[in-house]
């Protein structure tokens, strides 16, 4: 529509909103720059010059020391953005209105006046929080300027695990994630396929994925507590292990087989075994938060058990336009997002590998196993730069630690202790020797063939191990 004086006139109408805003006199040009500095930042929108609170329209005089003060503010917006400006003369009047448009959908966003970032919430304009300044400058910057993207120089092949690097090309070629003619024996061109290795270089990609001295990588370590109760206030279990993502991801099943119960339900008429909260839920959620965390900051990833909860967090943001408290199951934000992963390089990867079962549908995947175990859904916050994902444990007697009556309990409890002797050494043997087949794991165990398989079934059902691959190269790996 054409900026006239009918269009300003309704404008006044209808007085001051998210992208409008009046102002009677230059003399409030800063607060203005501010508003359109939060325009865009936001959607867009108009500021008008020469027309009162009330809508009354006024107009102002124009002369050499306006325009040069409203020059000077227009350098001061950063980075640099083109604001359409256009002067109004009123009728029967030799005073003018001022108009300055912002558009709201430029990728250069934020942008900042005279060094502060501005944001708009219905008529009123403030200081954008660091939080949100923050996650828009990651948007801006792309997959050029993300951290896991960037050039490590420092970083050389021998600072890499080899086997690792193998390991996780098997399980793409066997997931079919990756087409067969990509593998090689030459782990230097494997890492160039998963785009962790450009003309010589490696990128931060390949030290937390493959890396084996974190001395410079202080976040390449997740934190596991046991608390006992429902506050920070006691341990039963603490611990912090260090390593690259996958050797992370392999801590966590065993804790979370060691602190949480076994329950059981039917299926038709056979009952199966597993964890009160789904284990593929928690471990996507942790892969997920390794995937997803901010790799600039100190901060790790962390998993708390209490009594009542399980707390997943990481260091990190939800893009701009998915809110935390619009992720529920269902919802058509968690539907219809787009997955934009921080770190595009490393998902990629963990993707590949068979670590994140699904490309953009982590939460989707979370609240169905939550679900169908018939579990309350898991809430999601993002508040001051972390991002955390509550689980709520079923009600199987509170959970308290009983410190004369667990010892006894305990053995109902743990489902590591539900294991027969078998069943736990093959457990240990897969975790020691993640991919074995049934064939291998045989001669290792000491056990006939057929008591391999049943235990395997057990182990399977449980949720303790899983088959991947085909049915000749394929082998077990825990969950």
């Amino acid at each position: 529509m054409e900026i006239n004086l009918d269009y300003i006139q309704h404008l006044a109408e209808n007085h001051e909103g998210v992208d409008v805003e009046f102002k009677e006199t230059t003399g409030q040009l800063d607060r203005g720059m501010e508003t359109l500095c939060g325009m865009l930042n936001g959607k867009g929108g108009i500021v008008i010059f020469g027309v009162k609170n009330s809508g009354k329209i006024v107009g102002q005089e124009i002369g050499d020391k306006t325009t040069r003060m409203i020059g000077d503010a227009l350098r001061r917006f950063e980075p640099s953005v083109e604001i359409r400006q256009k002067y109004i003369l009123l009728n029967d009047s030799d005073k003018q209105l001022i108009v300055f448009e912002a558009e709201g959908n430029n990728p250069d966003k934020p942008y900042s006046y005279d060094g502060r970032p501005y944001q708009r919430h219905d008529s009123v304009t403030s200081v954008m929080p660091h939080d949100r300044y923050s996650r828009m400058i990651m948007h801006r910057g792309g997959l050029k300027y993300k951290w896991d993207s960037l050039p490590n120089e420092n970083l050389k092949f021998e600072d890499l695990d080899e086997s690792r690097i193998h390991w996780a090309i098997r399980q793409a070629l066997e997931l079919g994630r990756l087409k067969d003619g990509a593998y090689t024996r030459d782990p230097i061109a494997i890492l160039e396929k998963f785009k962790v290795l450009k003309n010589g270089v490696y990128s931060n990609a390949a030290a937390v994925l493959f890396g084996k001295d974190f001395f410079y990588y202080h976040n390449c370590i997740i934190r596991l507590a046991r608390f006992r109760g429902k506050d920070k206030r006691d341990f039963i279990d603490n611990q912090q292990i260090e390593g690259n993502i996958f050797d992370l991801l392999n801590e966590v099943t065993p804790f979370f087989l060691k602190h949480l119960s076994v329950t059981s339900r039917f299926d038709g008429m056979y009952r199966k075994d597993e964890l009160e909260v789904p284990i593929n839920a928690l471990r996507e959620c942790c892969a997920n938060a390794l995937a997803h965390m901010d790799w600039r900051k100190t901060a790790s990833v962390g998993v708390a058990i209490y009594d009542d909860r399980i707390e997943i967090e990481n260091a990190g943001m939800l893009p701009e336009d998915i809110p935390a408290n619009k992720l529920t199951y269902g919802s058509h934000v968690l539907d219809s997002h787009t997955s934009e992963p921080p770190n595009e390089t490393i998902a990629r990867v963990m993707y590949y590998s068979g670590v994140i079962e699904h490309w953009g549908r982590g939460l989707s995947l979370i609240f169905e196993e939550c679900e169908r175990a018939g579990l309350p859904q898991p809430t999601v916050t993002d508040e001051r730069g972390v991002v955390k994902v509550t689980f709520i444990r079923p009600n199987l007697s509170d959970h308290k630690y009983d410190p004369i009556n667990d010892p006894i309990n305990d053995p109902i409890n743990d489902p590591i202790t539900l294991l027969s002797v078998v069943e736990k050494n093959i457990l240990k043997v897969i975790r020691e020797h993640p991919g074995i087949s049934r064939v291998n794991i045989t001669p290792i165990v000491g056990k006939s063939e057929a008591t391999v398989k049943r235990a395997l079934k057990v182990l399977g059902e449980m949720g303790f191990v899983e088959y991947r691959g085909s049915n000749k190269t394929g082998g077990y790996y825990c969950r």
